[in-house]
């Protein structure tokens, strides 16, 4: 064999070519020699020097690849000793820090140090010896970032590799710790279920005991790392007290609002034990202990006949209910309770499961907007389930649906997944932060709202008209309406605010052609001293100076007008106007004579009624 100038100067370059070529993926873009080069001197610098338990973290940002199709990028380089969870935690990381990753390999390789971890040699990966040990070695190239992205994904990326590093090494006494709460457990299906997730069922990440004081002990994992603190001090408050509540209380199942930078970027799951103490009042709970897990996807993929808990809830939910478990609505639930994720299921209460699943069945043969909302234990989190026939789903339509679910509630989106069935149903799963939301929204009224958002303008519109009895009418009115409001109308009025307005113009439409009508009303975000005043005219535009100096007279002030002309106003014109109140007025007081100053305005503008300064004595001020 011949060897080359470039193999004897420097024979760890040559092997890290060898091993970067070889570790790119069947269907990857393949790398070029001027590429190679470049990612090999690069991987060469970081691995050059790597200390006992400690991680190489090499970034780099510029315009790489050959002289005629060089690019900017940044590329990052990561020497760690070979474990689990590597690649997938570190892309996560850098995916969660929104940059893009064009390339990615990940050879493992047999690195010879020397006992101050300078390399010496790499070895095939067969080679075992002393100071011989199989290495992981990542390479990545993004999109560039600035000087800030960067600086914050290095951070990130040094966490993640702190608490991959602590939850491989401490992954047999996270067990340990679990399989003692197991055994302790007296309700069987409870201690299978630990037992089960013991069984590569959970990507256990941590472990810790609070006790009754405050304090903590016993921390393994990720919670020495990161994650120290997995609730807050109130949420371990209501926890104690839940289990003080029920002595019969074994297990509390809940998510934390720290994601896990292990594995999956998801919430990371609890699950609670509390460790008790008899006295001579009875039993009393002393410390909780705590478990932090990532359900796998096997587990979360597992029938719900073979997931403990779950399977007695399928049981006890099917004779409740009474169905045949062999029969059509049997099998239909069993349906649901497979599809809904079973990490959410198991943190919610029976009565909860039976509403959402028997939710999904009547949708799997008819698919249809829907919606349900689950409190989760310790009223930390909502859960909130949306089913939406599979062709209205789109980007689009779940970030509506996440504006519509955020705004409704005061809660923060934490975390959504989709799952699409084999037929036409799609289901979105969004996990909020309720803590600091205000009062739980009505669940028919977002499921209105929901219809409303996927059904589309004209449906919506439809909707809010057939309010009065009259489908048939309701039909005729949005087919000749709906459609002519423009998009600068949808962007600030509701499907309601635009029926209100056809019944108006209709009204209108089958009297004088000539007369004018009047609405006074608030839009969300007015303050007490503001509202609205609408103007409709059915034929001809409406002059501001007709209108203002009427308004002027009334006592108003006109901060804004917008005019909305349907079907270039051969449906009519609406002319909104946003008003300052009089000096003393309040919103709420005007708004309980609205009729009245209506009809007032109305008179005026309508030439029934002189327009001077006697009519600010209808809105009440001398």
């Amino acid at each position: 064999m011949t060897v080359t100038k470039d193999q004897a100067t420097n024979p760890h370059l040559t092997a890290l070519k060898r091993c970067l070529r070889a570790s790119v993926l069947p269907g990857d873009t393949a790398f070029d020699r001027k590429s190679l080069d470049d990612a090999a001197k690069f991987v060469l610098d970081a691995a050059t020097s790597r200390e006992a338990d400690r991680s190489v973290l090499l970034m780099e940002s510029g315009s790489f690849g050959s002289a005629d199709d060089a690019k900017p990028m940044l590329r990052i380089a990561i020497i760690n000793e070979d474990m689990p969870f590597l690649v997938d935690s570190l892309a996560a990381t850098i995916a969660a820090q929104g940059l893009v990753i064009e390339r990615l390999v990940h050879p493992v390789i047999a690195a010879e140090r020397t006992a101050k971890g300078r390399l010496k040699a790499i070895h095939a990966k067969t080679k075992s010896g002393a100071g011989i040990a199989r290495e992981s070695v990542i390479y990545v190239e993004t999109e560039r970032a600035d000087a800030r992205q960067r600086r914050a994904l290095e951070r990130q990326l040094q966490v993640t590799l702190g608490d991959v590093r602590a939850a491989v090494k401490d992954w047999p006494k996270v067990q340990t710790a679990m399989e003692r709460d197991a055994d302790a457990m007296d309700a069987q299906e409870n201690s299978a279920l630990l037992h089960w997730f013991n069984q590569g069922m959970l990507t256990q990440l941590g472990h810790l005991v609070r006790s009754k004081d405050g304090k903590t002990s016993k921390a393994r994992g990720i919670c020495r790392k990161s994650s120290r603190s997995l609730l807050a001090d109130a949420s371990y408050e209501r926890a104690f007290k839940w289990f003080t509540e029920d002595p019969t209380r074994e297990l509390l199942i809940v998510k934390a609002n720290r994601m896990a930078n292990v594995h999956r970027r998801v919430p990371l799951d609890l699950f609670i034990v509390p460790h008790r103490a008899e006295t001579k009042n009875g039993s009393k709970v002393e410390a909780l202990s705590v478990h932090a897990g990532v359900w796998t996807s096997a587990a979360l993929a597992s029938p719900p006949t073979q997931v403990p808990l779950l399977r007695g809830h399928l049981d006890a939910i099917t004779h409740q209910l009474g169905f045949d478990p062999s029969g059509h609505a049997g099998k239909a639930l069993l349906h649901a309770l497979t599809a809904i994720p079973h990490d959410l299921l198991l943190g919610s209460s029976r009565e909860d499961i039976v509403r959402v699943a028997t939710t999904m069945m009547g949708l799997v043969d008819r698919p249809r907007p829907r919606l349900a909302l689950v409190e989760a234990a310790l009223s930390r989190h909502l859960f909130g389930f949306v089913w939406l026939p599979r062709d209205l789903l789109s980007t689009q339509s779940r970030q509506a649906i996440e504006d519509m679910l955020t705004h409704e509630t005061g809660a923060q989106m934490l975390d959504w997944s989709l799952e699409v069935e084999g037929g036409n149903l799609a289901m979105l799963r969004f996990v909020l932060d309720i803590r600091q939301a205000g009062k739980r929204p009505d669940d028919a009224k977002l499921e209105g709202q929901l219809v409303d958002l996927l059904r589309g303008w004209n449906e919506a519109v439809e909707r809010e008209l057939a309010e009065d009895g009259d489908d048939a009418r309701a039909m005729a009115l949005a087919s000749r309406y709906a459609s002519a409001f423009p998009p600068s109308y949808r962007a600030i009025y509701t499907p309601r605010d635009a029926a209100v307005d056809i019944r108006r113009l209709r009204h209108l439409a089958t009297a004088d052609a000539e007369a004018r009508d009047v609405r006074l009303f608030a839009l969300p975000g007015d303050d007490a001293h503001e509202l609205h005043l609408t103007i409709y005219q059915h034929q001809g535009a409406l002059d501001l100076s007709d209108a203002v100096p009427v308004l002027e007279n009334f006592g108003f002030r006109v901060l804004t007008e917008v005019a909305t002309a349907l079907d270039d106003g051969l449906l009519g014109e609406i002319h909104d106007f946003h008003l300052a109140l009089p000096s003393g007025s309040k919103a709420g007081d005007l708004l309980a004579r609205a009729a009245d100053l209506e009809s007032a305005i109305a008179c005026v503008l309508n030439g029934e009624a002189e327009n001077g300064p006697f009519n600010r004595l209808v809105v009440g001020v001398g």
